[in-house]
């Protein structure tokens, strides 16, 4: 990834610990050519470290999220039950300030209710699959041709009416080559201290991109809808059989029309399908798909708790994951992993009943996989907030260990971050990069103006295996990993609460 490391030796230690020292310790670290000066209470890390290494609750936590409430597509059943679970757990630690808060409209919800697929011809075998996010269902079981529509869906009007009926392949085959190279899990030392070129990350405008996707989407549906067919196939994009996908977020607009049926299926008869119908041989498929669209209420939320500070109380740093998923798995390093280790965190700082300066404020939001949009719903809704908050920390990368930090092309944050997490370069922290890093809830923040992080994580199967897919279950948490982001994110939150000053803007 693009960024510049701020490369100055550390020693690793595990004698750190061992070293008599009072509660307090001030460093003076020589970090891109100037001296900065950190106060780190290592009698309180020592503490965490015990605390979130050694009475952990990071497996409960994950398996309740994952195997008992499961997928949580914002607007869903799942979504609701997540927010009220998360809230009632964060209640029971003595959080103040508990509440489950709607940040905005957000449109219909949405689930899948069944799915049944099959291939007829030229020979039967079961077609696994699963609905597209917001897309609609079939008239019952059906039983229909495939067509290839060469030229994707701008192309549909040239068949005429060859569609009517018929479920469409829109997409060119995907080639899945072999996996001879081994794909790196841990992270490579010498790739964390690598120096890379990145320029200044300007703001997105995810308003006039999100509006523009969804426009594509409502006009690729409304071709589909006006040729008659009986619904989209498309393949997973991955191997072995793993099934990855997103949805059709135009359609949460309650006033828009239910978009033709879609389903993913695996990459691999994807291809078949294709193959057959372009050389002469006829496949037809029997399938049922049926969804269910909500709109009883169409507002998103998001789980807010705090640890009130002491004498600065009305300064906050904050920490959050989002708390929503896609359904294809129960979301589980997307972003269970995320949502469970700064719960945890929260748990280590009430637990040891550690009194920070600042308030330390947790948030787990939901539209995340949609736009971003809980985060920065939260941020509209309270502008107040921006002056008053020092810095936001974010986990949403998947199950790996925490490696570092990005600077978020903030230069002044990087010798503050090298000496809080000093004391874990033994657990694997060891790089604080100047560059950027984007597209999950902290951007909301920098575009606000506010410090905004998002921790450097091993990648383990996340890229690979588990984002957005099947795959993506509790059996892939690395809890191990878990537990010491946990006691990683806990002591940098607790650490920059307890700062004389507000953390530096850019």
């Amino acid at each position: 990834m693009p960024g510049r490391l701020s490369n100055r030796a550390m020693p690793w230690t595990r004698a750190l610990f061992a070293i008599p020292v009072a509660a307090a310790v001030v460093f003076s670290v020589p970090a891109s050519g100037q001296i900065a000066q950190e106060r780190v209470d290592l009698d309180a890390v020592a503490r965490i470290r015990q605390e979130g290494l050694e009475r952990s609750q990071i497996p409960e936590l994950a398996r309740h999220l994952t195997d008992v409430i499961g997928p949580r597509l914002t607007g869903s059943p799942g979504m609701k039950a997540a927010n009220e679970w998360t809230a009632a757990t964060l209640k029971s630690w003595g959080l103040a300030g508990v509440e489950v808060e709607p940040w905005g409209r957000f449109g219909r919800g949405w689930e899948n209710v069944s799915y049944e697929g099959r291939i007829l011809t030229p020979y039967s075998q079961a077609m696994p699959g699963q609905a597209s996010a917001w897309t609609g269902s079939t008239k019952g079981t059906i039983t229909a041709p495939v067509v290839v529509v060469e030229g994707g869906a701008d192309s549909i009007a040239k068949y005429g009416t060859r569609l009517r009926g018929a479920l469409v392949l829109l997409a060119p085959p995907r080639p899945l080559p072999p996996e001879f190279g081994e794909s790196e899990r841990r992270t490579p030392i010498d790739s964390l201290f690598a120096p890379v070129n990145q320029r200044p990350r300007a703001p997105i405008g995810w308003d006039t991109l999100l509006v523009r996707i969804q426009k594509q989407q409502a006009h690729g549906d409304s071709l589909l809808r006006a040729a008659g067919v009986a619904g989209v196939i498309t393949g997973s994009g991955s191997a072995y059989g793993t099934i990855r996908g997103g949805g059709d977020w135009s359609a949460t607009n309650p006033d828009a029309p239910i978009p033709v049926p879609t389903v993913i299926v695996p990459q691999e008869q994807y291809n078949e399908m294709y193959r057959n119908v372009t050389s002469g041989v006829p496949v037809k498929v029997q399938l049922n798909v049926q969804n269910r669209f909500l709109t009883d209420d169409l507002n998103a939320y998001n789980t807010l708790g705090d640890i009130r500070g002491t004498d600065k109380p009305d300064e906050y740093v904050m920490i959050g994951a989002h708390l929503d998923s896609w359904h294809y798995g129960n979301g589980a390093t997307d972003n269970a992993a995320g949502t469970v280790v700064m719960m945890e965190a929260m748990r280590i700082l009430k637990t040891l009943n550690l009194h920070p300066r600042r308030t330390i404020r947790i948030a787990l939001w939901s539209g995340e996989e949609e736009g971003i949009y809980g985060s920065r719903g939260w941020i509209k809704k309270h502008p107040d907030m921006g002056p008053k908050i020092s810095a936001y920390l974010n986990l949403d990368n998947g199950t790996g260990k925490i490696r570092g930090v990005w600077d978020q092309s903030n230069a002044k944050a990087i010798p503050i971050f090298e000496q809080i997490l000093w004391p874990f370069h033994d657990l694997g922290v060891v790089a604080v990069r100047h560059g950027n890093t984007g597209s999950t809830d902290h951007v909301s923040f920098d575009d606000a103006g506010i410090p905004g992080f998002n921790f450097i994580q091993d990648p383990i199967e996340y890229g690979l295996r588990t984002h957005h897919s099947s795959n993506d279950v509790y059996d892939h948490l690395v809890l191990e990993d878990l537990k010491q982001a946990a006691v990683v994110v806990a002591a940098t939150a607790y650490e920059i609460a307890n700062r004389d000053g507000m953390f530096p803007r850019k």
